[in-house]
C-alpha cells in the first residue's frame, strides 16, 4: 500500500491542503503546531474506516466551527494491482466517491464505494500491519506489538526458510488453518473457555433433562408417601377411640372429688368471714380503748409544755427590751458619723474647688501664651506668603530663562565664529562711521568688530566700503537675534531686566520658600494637638471658670497660695475618708442592732403563736375526750374491749378446723388430677379430630394422583435424560477434540514464531546498532515484542529505558519491520513528532537509520521541527503552511 496524494478541504481548522507523496523514500512533513500534521493521519482513518453519514464522536469531531460545511477528504492510493481515487465528505450533504484507475477503471458512490474500497484493501492490505507501522504522539511509549502482522509473518517465514521446503504460501495455508480451528473451538467454547454454543446446548439439555427425571421421581415418591400416610392413620384413629373412652371415666372422678373439695372451701370461707368480723369488733374497741388513754397523756404533755413556752415567753420579751434600746443608740450614732462625714465631704469640696481654680489660672495663663505664639508665627508666615505672591517668576519661568540664556550664549558664539572679523588700524587722527556707529580713532590707534550683517564703513571725504559677510553668518544673526527676543520676552514675564537680577530674585524667592516652610512647621507643631480655634475655645472655657478678680482677692490671702491649698485639700480628703470608715462602721452596727432587734421580735412572736397554739390544742383534746365519756365511760370501754376479745378467739378456732378438714381431702391433688383429666380428654379429642382431618386430606390426594398420570411422566422423562446424555457425549467427544487440536496448534504456532524471532531480532540489531553502537543487543518475545536491550553488556527492561531510547527502539523495530516485508506487503510507516527527546548525536545517527531503509517503501515523517531530520540524506521535504 502507497499514499500518493492526500486532500483535505474543510477539516477541522485546515481550510484546504494538497498534499502529493513520492511513491517511495522518506519524506517530512514539517509544519507549525496546531498546523494539522496530526490531522491527517486522523483524516485518513476517517475516509478508509467510516461511513459519511457516521455520528460517532471521532467524526463530529473534526466538522469546521468556523463555517457551516462539511470537511472533505480525498486520497489517491495504490494497494496490490489496485490504484484508485477515494473522496468523502461528512456532516453537511454527505457523498462517497471511487474512481478505480487500475487494473481497469470503475467508478462507485455511496456505500457501494465504501464496502468496495474494505474489500481492496482486506484482499491487499494487512491492516493489522497499517495500524501497527506508526509511532504516534498520543499513543503510550509500549513496545511495538507486530505479532498480528500476516504480512510480516509471511516475511519472517521466507527469511526463517520455510519458502524453501514449501512453495506454496505456507504462512498463508498456517493461518487458515489455525483459523478453521479457532472456528471449529469457537462453536463449543469461548474465547476464555467457557463452554458455548452446542456443547453449553447439550450439557443445559443433560441438566434439564436430569432435573426433570428427578421431579418426576418425586411426585412419584409423594404417591407412595401418601398410600403409606393412609394406612397410619387409619391405625391411628383406631387406637385414638380407647383412649378417648378411658379419659372420660378419668375425668368424671376428679370431676367428683373436686366437687367435695369446693363445698368444704366454700364453709371454710363462710367461718373466714365471721372471724374476720370478730376480728375487726375486737380491734376497733381496743383502739378506741388506747386512743382514750392517749388522750388523758396527751392532756398531761400539754400542760407540761404551756407552762414552760410561758417561761420562755417572759424570757423572750425582756430580750426584745433590750435589743429595742440598744437599736436607738446605734442609730444615734450612725447619724453623727453621717454629720460628720458631710462635714468633711463640704470641706474637701471647698479645697477641691480652690485647687481647681489655681490648675484653670494656671491652664488659662498656658494657653495665652501658645495663642500669642502662634499668632505671632501666624502674622509672620502672611508677611513671607505675602511678599512671595508678589513675585512673577516661577520655577518653570526660571527654567525657561535659564535655557534661553544658554541657548543666546551658544547662538553668540555661533554669529562670533560665522561672522567676517573687521580690523582698522588709523595712521592718523580721523573718524570712521562703522554701520550706525561712529568711531573716533587716534593716530596709530587700532578697532575691531565682527559683521554678521551687510555693513558700510564711511570715512569722511576719504572712502566709502560696504562689507557684506556670508549667508551662514545672516542666519547665525538671525538665530541670535530670535533667542535673544526668546530671553527678553521671559525677563519681561519674571519682571527682571537681566539674567543677574532673575537669578538674584529666584535666590530670594526660595529663601522665602525655605522660610515659609519653617513658619509652617513651627505652627503646625503648636497646633498638632490642637488647633488655634480650638485653644481658643478652650481658653474661654478656662476662663468662664474662673471667678472675677475682686471675688478672688476678697479670699483669705494664705488661700491664694498654691502649696498650701494643696495641703488643705489633702487634709480634707484625708479627713473625709475618716469619717466615711466611721460612718460605714456605725451603719453595720445599727444594721447588726436591727437585724438583732428583728431576731428577737421574730421570736417573742414565734413563742406568744406557740404558746397560744398550746393552748387551743389542750382545750381541743380536754373537749374531745369529755364528748367521749359521754358516749362511753372508761369502765364500760374495758369491759366490751374484753368481750369482743372472747368473740374473736372462738372465730378463728372455727376457721383452724374447717382449715385442718380441707387439707386431708388434699385440694391441690383434686385440682392437679382434674385438670390432667380435661387436658387428657382435650388431646384425645385434638388427636382424633387431627387424625380424621389428616385422613380426609390424604384421601383427596390420592383422587387427584390418581388423574395426573404421574408415573407416564417419569417414563418419558427417564427416555429423554437417555436421549440427553447420549447427545452429550458426542459433542463432548467432538468439543474435547476441538480444544485438544487448539492447544497443539497454539503450541506449535508459538514454536513456530520462535523460529522467524531471530530474523526480525537480527533485522532489529542491524538498524539499531547503527544508533546505539556495536554492543547493541535485544530480547525480543514470540509478540515480536522488545523485552530487554544489552549495551556495553548492561541488560537493562525495556520498561526501565528512558523515554528517548524507548521512542528511538520503537522507530527501528517498525523500520525494521518495513524492511522485511514483501515489496507487495508494504504499508507506509508513519511518524508523528517523534524523537523530540533525543540528543544531537542520536539524531544524527537516526538519519543514518531512515537513509538505510529508504528503499521502496513509503516513510512519511510528520513534525513541527525539521531540523531534527535535517541530516536524512535521502528524505524530501514537504513544508506545510496554516489556511
Amino acid at each position: 500500500m502507497k499514499l500518493h496524494r492526500l486532500v483535505l478541504t474543510n477539516y477541522r481548522g485546515i481550510t484546504h491542503r494538497d498534499i502529493e507523496f513520492p511513491e517511495h523514500g522518506v519524506v517530512v512533513v514539517s509544519g507549525a503546531n496546531e498546523v494539522g500534521k496530526s490531522s491527517m493521519v486522523e483524516a485518513l482513518d476517517l475516509l478508509l474506516e467510516s461511513k459519511d453519514r457516521s455520528t460517532k464522536k471521532d467524526v463530529k469531531q473534526v466538522k469546521p466551527t468556523h463555517a457551516d460545511v462539511g470537511a472533505e477528504v480525498t486520497a489517491e492510493i495504490s494497494a496490490g494491482p489496485y490504484r484508485f481515487v477515494y473522496r468523502k465528505r461528512f456532516h453537511k450533504k454527505p457523498e462517497t466517491e471511487l474512481t478505480v484507475l487500475a487494473p481497469k477503471r470503475e467508478q462507485l458512490t455511496g456505500d457501494e464505494a465504501h464496502e468496495r474500497v474494505r474489500a481492496m484493501l482486506a484482499e491487499t492490505v494487512d491492516l493489522d500491519l497499517w495500524q501497527a507501522q506508526r509511532v504516534l504522539q498520543s499513543a503510550p511509549m509500549t513496545a511495538a506489538d507486530l505479532s498480528g502482522c500476516d504480512a510480516l509473518s509471511r516475511a519472517l517465514d521466507v527469511a526463517a526458510g520455510d519458502a524453501a521446503d514449501d512453495p506454496a504460501p505456507g504462512g498463508a495455508v498456517d493461518t487458515l488453518l489455525i483459523d478453521r480451528i479457532e472456528e471449529e473451538f469457537r462453536r463449543y467454547f469461548t474465547a476464555t473457555g467457557r463452554p458455548t454454543g452446542e456443547w453449553s446446548a447439550a450439557t443445559a439439555r443433560l441438566r434439564d433433562a436430569e432435573q426433570q427425571v428427578a421431579q418426576c421421581a418425586a411426585a412419584m415418591a409423594e404417591v407412595d408417601d401418601a398410600v403409606r400416610r393412609h394406612a397410619v392413620l387409619t391405625t391411628d384413629i383406631a387406637r385414638i377411640a380407647g383412649e378417648s373412652s378411658a379419659a372420660a371415666t378419668q375425668l368424671a372422678t376428679a370431676t367428683r372429688a373436686a366437687e367435695d373439695v369446693a363445698k368444704l372451701r366454700a364453709d371454710l370461707d363462710q367461718a373466714t368471714l365471721r372471724a374476720q368480723a370478730a376480728d375487726t369488733a375486737h380491734t376497733a374497741s381496743q383502739t378506741a380503748l388506747t386512743e382514750r388513754r392517749r388522750s388523758r397523756a396527751e392532756i398531761d404533755e400539754r400542760n407540761a409544755a404551756i407552762t414552760r413556752l410561758q417561761a420562755e415567753s417572759a424570757a423572750a420579751a425582756d430580750d426584745l427590751e433590750t435589743a429595742a434600746e440598744v437599736k436607738i443608740a446605734a442609730d444615734e450614732a450612725a447619724e453623727a458619723a453621717r454629720e460628720a462625714l458631710t462635714a468633711s465631704q463640704q470641706r474637701a469640696d471647698t479645697a477641691r474647688a480652690a485647687v481647681q481654680r489655681l490648675a484653670d489660672r494656671e491652664e488659662a495663663d498656658r494657653l495665652a501664651a501658645r495663642l500669642a505664639a502662634i499668632e505671632r508665627h501666624q502674622r509672620e508666615l502672611d508677611a513671607l506668603s505675602a511678599e512671595l505672591a508678589t513675585m512673577t517668576l516661577t520655577d518653570k519661568l526660571m527654567a525657561a530663562i535659564e535655557q534661553a540664556a544658554a541657548i543666546v550664549d551658544r547662538a553668540a558664539a555661533a554669529v562670533e565664529n560665522a561672522s567676517a572679523h573687521v580690523e582698522l588700524v588709523a595712521t592718523t587722527d580721523l573718524e570712521v562711521t562703522v554701520g550706525d556707529t561712529t568711531v573716533t580713532l587716534d593716530a596709530g590707534g587700532r578697532w575691531e568688530a565682527g559683521i554678521s550683517a551687510a555693513t558700510g564703513v564711511d570715512v569722511a571725504g576719504v572712502l566709502s566700503l560696504r562689507i557684506t559677510p556670508a549667508a551662514s553668518a545672516a542666519a547665525t544673526q538671525e538665530k541670535l537675534d530670535l533667542v535673544t527676543a526668546t530671553l527678553a520676552e521671559a525677563l519681561q514675564q519674571a519682571g527682571v531686566d537681566d539674567l543677574v537680577a532673575a537669578r538674584t530674585l529666584d535666590l530670594r524667592r526660595q529663601e522665602l520658600r525655605a522660610a515659609c516652610q519653617q513658619v509652617r512647621a513651627v505652627l503646625e507643631a503648636l497646633t498638632v494637638d490642637d488647633s488655634a480655634d480650638d485653644l481658643r475655645t478652650r481658653l474661654a472655657a478656662v476662663q468662664q471658670r474662673l471667678p472675677a478678680e475682686d471675688g478672688l482677692f476678697d479670699a483669705d490671702p494664705a488661700a491664694l497660695e498654691p502649696a498650701a491649698q494643696r495641703l488643705e485639700l489633702l487634709e480634707a480628703t484625708a479627713a473625709h475618708q475618716e469619717a466615711i470608715r466611721d460612718c460605714e462602721t456605725h451603719r453595720k452596727v445599727a444594721e447588726q442592732a436591727g437585724r438583732l432587734l428583728a431576731e428577737r421580735e421574730l421570736n417573742a412572736a414565734r413563742l406568744a403563736q406557740k404558746l397560744q397554739s398550746a393552748q387551743q390544742e389542750l382545750a381541743a383534746i380536754t373537749e374531745r375526750l369529755a364528748e367521749q365519756r359521754a358516749l362511753l365511760a372508761d369502765d364500760q370501754l374495758a369491759l366490751k374491749a374484753e368481750t369482743d376479745a372472747e368473740a374473736a378467739a372462738k372465730a378463728r378456732a372455727t376457721v383452724v378446723q374447717l382449715s385442718e378438714e380441707l387439707a386431708r381431702h388434699q385440694p391441690e391433688a383434686v385440682a392437679a388430677a382434674l385438670a390432667d383429666a380435661e387436658r387428657s380428654v382435650a388431646v384425645v379429642t385434638a388427636r382424633r379430630e387431627e387424625a380424621a382431618e389428616a385422613l380426609r386430606e390424604v384421601a383427596a390426594q390420592l383422587k387427584v394422583f390418581g388423574t395426573e398420570g404421574r408415573k407416564g411422566r417419569l417414563d418419558a422423562a427417564e427416555t429423554e435424560r437417555e436421549h440427553a446424555q447420549a447427545e452429550f457425549i458426542r459433542v463432548q467427544r467432538r468439543a474435547r477434540a476441538a480444544q485438544l487440536l487448539r492447544s497443539v496448534m497454539g503450541r506449535h504456532r508459538d514454536a513456530m514464531r520462535q523460529r522467524y524471532v531471530d530474523p526480525f531480532r537480527g533485522e532489529v540489531e542491524r538498524l539499531g546498532r547503527i544508533v546505539f553502537g556495536e554492543s547493541f543487543e535485544v530480547d525480543v518475545d514470540s509478540a515480536l515484542r522488545i523485552e530487554h536491550r544489552t549495551l556495553g553488556g548492561r541488560t537493562v527492561p525495556y520498561e526501565s529505558l528512558s523515554g528517548g531510547a524507548k521512542e528511538q527502539l520503537g522507530i527501528v523495530a517498525r523500520l525494521a519491520g518495513a524492511a522485511l516485508v514483501a515489496k507487495e506487503d508494504s504499508v507506509p510507516v508513519v511518524i508523528d513528532d517523534a524523537l523530540g527527546f533525543t540528543d544531537a548525536g542520536r539524531l544524527t545517527k537516526m538519519a543514518e537509520v531512515f537513509d538505510a531503509v529508504a528503499g521502496d517503501g513509503q516513510v512519511i515523517i510528520l513534525t513541527c521541527s525539521p531540523q531534527r531530520y535535517a541530516d536524512v540524506r535521502s528524505a524530501h521535504h514537504i513544508e506545510l503552511v496554516a489556511g
